[in-house]
């Protein structure tokens, strides 16, 4: 085996030295560590190669000459008049410098100088590839003890080439590694031009030396082949490009098409919300009034006619009465529930929570007191962001439940409490009522589910409890047990900011 050969491969004369292959090795490890996230030992590896390169650089420096160069083997080959044996050339240290520095910065996350110093090692060991494949010095030998060798260069462009790739996702270098098609277009172009490269310098050497055509001559047949060349190129990327914008238009045109039917569709909102306030309108005055009216003229017929009828015959008024009171209640519970069926934008106010619990128990103040009901409450000073109007439903229903259900063997003893929660607010509402059976449960909260036959109602209330929470994002819980009481338990979320 010739070594002196394999020493200088091809290299015009630099040589590779024993600490320069090791690092390249090790270079590529560190890199290969970086890649399946064995940070911690390609960052050690990474300070191994920062050790060598600071010391090599300190020996040029300062005239240095410390035990590195030949650490590991003997170097016979390298004339020691000539250069130092077994010593990395300076610009090989500094282009590994740059290379080690950035696979180290990139482990810490420093992303941006990471690229940057990997950027600066690439472009010099990509110059010193080229001098070395068209014999150019000038970019791959400095002076003495600055040769760079074709296995060196080949390596630093391989290992900063991995890095750049493998942190492409992060950084400044995430522009170009995006879909976007500007991106796409620039890494075309760079990948051309660093493929191009090589081949119109030797195309260019090649008709100095060889063909004997003049430098000028030479320039112009540069130039013209290189326009020529990069027509194809150019034709590729601009259909590339029209594709992109077609998608672009494609996309516009979609966008604008769906931005039309949401138009419509707003639109086609606003007139049923219309609608529904007629609707609401409708039943609350125009269906209202005439049951109102039918109130008062039974009130009157019993007035007038319970001195002629019978105590038996009176009982068909009360039947009436009871109906009528009924009907008003379905009606009111309808327009509730269309009301909650209405896309409109909720007037969310800072609701004093214990006042509006004492504000309810004040209007059922009769009912609480022809029932004997005992109403405690337990709310410190609450403040929730909610729709007042909805709250005032919510909470109405459930003391009103716990007054309609209450037990005929004793008197109604309801517990209303609440506790503040990190996004919102817990209510509950306890009741020593009639209870609901294990069976219907699961009905509790149907339409027009009832299930205490012998107490008027409507079967509305506690549906109507869900949807208003349900359309803020609350929930509503409910334990029971027959013949002796009921506690809901609802969930009422902060809303639009938070609890104070």
């Amino acid at each position: 085996m010739n070594l002196p050969i394999l020493y200088t491969f091809f290299s015009h004369g630099a040589s590779t030295k024993f600490n320069t292959s090791m690092l390249t090795i090790l270079m590529g490890i560190s890199i290969g560590l970086a890649i399946i996230r064995k940070q911690v030992f390609s960052g050690f590896l990474g300070a191994i190669l920062l050790i060598f390169c600071i010391f090599t650089l300190l020996q040029y420096l300062f005239g240095l000459n410390l035990p590195v160069d030949e650490l590991f083997m003997s170097d016979n080959l390298t004339d020691p008049h000539k250069e130092t044996p077994g010593r990395m050339s300076l610009y090989t240290t500094i282009s590994f410098l740059f290379t080690a520095l950035g696979l180290e910065l990139y482990l810490t996350k420093k992303y941006s100088i990471s690229q940057i110093l990997t950027s600066i090692g690439f472009v010099m060991a990509y110059l010193s590839l080229i001098g070395i494949l068209f014999n150019i010095s000038s970019l791959f030998s400095f002076g003495s003890y600055s040769a760079v060798a074709l296995p060196t260069a080949l390596g630093l462009t391989s290992a900063s080439i991995g890095i750049l790739f493998f942190t492409s996702d992060r950084g400044w270098l995430s522009e170009f590694a995006s879909k976007h098609s500007a991106a796409v277009t620039t890494r075309y172009l760079l990948l051309y031009f660093f493929l191009s490269l090589p081949l119109f310098i030797g195309f260019f050497l090649l008709m100095l030396s060889k063909a004997k055509f003049p430098a000028e001559f030479a320039t112009v047949l540069l130039i013209v082949g290189y326009a020529v060349l990069t027509l194809p190129f150019a034709i590729i990327l601009l259909r590339k490009l029209n594709r992109s914008d077609e998608m672009s238009w494609e996309l516009m045109r979609e966008l604008e098409q769906r931005s039309e039917e949401l138009f419509v569709n707003n639109n086609k909102l606003e007139m049923k919300n219309k609608q529904l306030d007629s609707l609401i309108h409708i039943i609350s005055h125009d269906l209202k009034t005439p049951i109102t009216s039918l109130q008062g003229s039974m009130s009157i017929m019993e007035k007038k006619l319970a001195p002629v009828m019978q105590t038996q015959d009176l009982q068909l008024f009360t039947i009436s009465k009871r109906s009528i009171k009924t009907l008003a209640e379905t009606i009111t519970n309808l327009g509730e529930i269309i009301r909650t069926k209405q896309l409109e934008e909720n007037k969310i106010e800072n609701i004093d929570l214990c006042g509006l619990v004492n504000k309810i128990i004040s209007q059922l103040d009769a009912t609480i007191k022809n029932t004997n009901a005992v109403v405690t409450v337990d709310i410190d000073d609450c403040y929730i962001f909610y729709e007042q109007i909805h709250l005032h439903s919510i909470i109405q229903n459930l003391v009103t439940n716990a007054l309609k259900y209450h037990h005929p063997g004793r008197a109604p003893l309801i517990e209303i409490s609440s506790q503040k929660l990190i996004n919102g607010v817990r209510l509950d509402v306890k009741d020593n009522g009639l209870g609901i059976p294990e069976n219907q449960k699961k009905n509790l909260f149907n339409k027009y589910s009832r299930f205490h036959e012998h107490i008027e109602g409507t079967g509305v209330g506690l549906y109507l409890v869900r949807q208003l929470l349900g359309g803020h994002g609350g929930s509503i819980d409910v334990v029971s047990e027959e013949d002796k009481g009921t506690t809901f338990t609802i969930f009422l979320p902060s809303g639009n900011n938070a609890v104070n």
